[in-house]
């Protein structure tokens, strides 16, 4: 889910073991065995504030080449590529008092784990015997542009 200031923007299923967060138009997929599976940020055009929508447009220029997400094993990687500073954390869904893990930035051109299934499915086989008292976090919040954590709603953030 894609959401721009609290307003989903875009729901997309990814049906890959890695995807690519794009702005512009899609470059061209030779086969889907072989390229990531392509998500494009919808533009801000319809945003309804003219300085969040100049803000949001500008940012979006830096996000190409891209964010690449990638399944590889029990574990998903994230590598930010464009000079878009993109911060992540693992937190429970939008509108839930717990916390989530502290934003992290991750660095250009670099591959990094930002899922760890095995920690997951431990932690929900706990949860199901009544040995953890919380579900695990799952839900992973990519802030672009911003640390999501910097003192305002998720939902107030691109």
């Amino acid at each position: 889910t894609i959401m721009y200031k609290g307003r989903t923007v875009l729901q997309a299923m990814v049906g890959q073991p890695s995807c690519v967060f794009l702005y512009g138009p899609p470059g061209p997929a030779i086969r889907a065995s072989e390229e990531p599976q392509q998500v494009v940020f919808p533009s801000p055009a319809e945003l309804p504030d003219q300085k969040q929508l100049h803000y949001t447009g500008k940012l979006l220029q830096h996000v190409t080449p891209g964010l690449q997400l990638e399944q590889r094993g029990l574990a998903l990687w994230a590598r930010r590529m464009g000079k878009c500073k993109v911060y992540w954390e693992v937190g429970s869904p939008l509108g839930s008092a717990s916390p989530s893990s502290p934003a992290q930035l991750l660095e250009r051109n670099c591959n990094t784990p930002i899922f760890d299934f095995s920690t997951f499915f431990r932690e929900l086989g706990e949860f199901r015997t009544r040995r953890r008292q919380g579900s695990p976090h799952y839900t992973i919040y990519l802030g672009f542009g911003q640390d999501l954590s910097a003192g305002r709603p998720k939902e107030k953030s691109l």
